[in-house]
């Protein structure tokens, strides 16, 4: 490993250090009690050091969403990919159900994202990351191309936000209330992936 490639690596792991000393803290006392001194001390830095990575508490917040959001978005992505030759409402069921898991194991980041106060955790796209790359773009894809297989019914460009924010709401709730460890988990996001799917169905395919 270059020494660029150990720079990055380095500072890779001490923002995911500053990160996971936050989301404890605000789960402990609560948003309004962190502070750069207290992840410093968590993480056995100076206060200093913090502030090289992020400027104010807001920063590390908007930190914890983007890691949240970088990972399930990757994973629906790959979810896609893994899934290219399924029936588009197969495949849509399976992300879905992606979008949940990994936010449900990113359990704590999303608590602590609750208890911030943070009123937006997935907005729209602000044109500066490749289409490709982004959830609502390939959501948008998929629900066009179902269309045109006559196997999701007419559907207008504001629907994929509309699924996020069910898909959010729903997972956020579980987070709080934690009914993810509950033993009939599987079955509620079974169950609810399922109303989302037959809202979109054609009324021949609804089940």
């Amino acid at each position: 490993m270059g020494p660029k490639a150990r720079r990055e690596k380095e500072k890779k792991m001490m923002k995911d250090d500053i990160l996971k000393a936050a989301t404890e803290i605000i789960l402990e006392e609560g948003y309004d009690k962190l502070t750069m001194r207290k992840i410093a001390d968590r993480i056995e830095y100076t206060p200093t050091t913090i502030y090289l990575y992020y400027k104010d508490k807001a920063q590390i917040i908007n930190g914890i969403l983007v890691e949240v959001q970088k990972q399930t978005v990757f994973n629906a992505m790959a979810t896609a990919e893994e899934n290219k030759n399924a029936p588009l409402d197969k495949r849509l069921e399976l992300i879905f159900k992606s979008f949940i898991n990994t936010m449900v194991s990113k359990a704590e980041m999303g608590r602590a994202v609750i208890r911030s106060g943070t009123k937006s955790i997935f907005e729209e796209s602000d044109g500066t990351e490749p289409p490709e790359e982004n959830g609502l773009f390939m959501l948008y894809e998929m629900l066009l191309e179902g269309q045109k297989q006559s196997i999701f019914r007419e559907l207008d460009k504001n629907v994929p936000w509309m699924l996020l924010s069910a898909l959010l709401g729903f997972t956020m709730n579980a987070i709080e209330n934690q009914r993810y460890l509950k033993p009939d988990w599987n079955k509620q996001v079974d169950v609810y992936v399922e109303i989302l799917i037959n809202g979109l169905l054609q009324g021949d395919r609804r089940q």
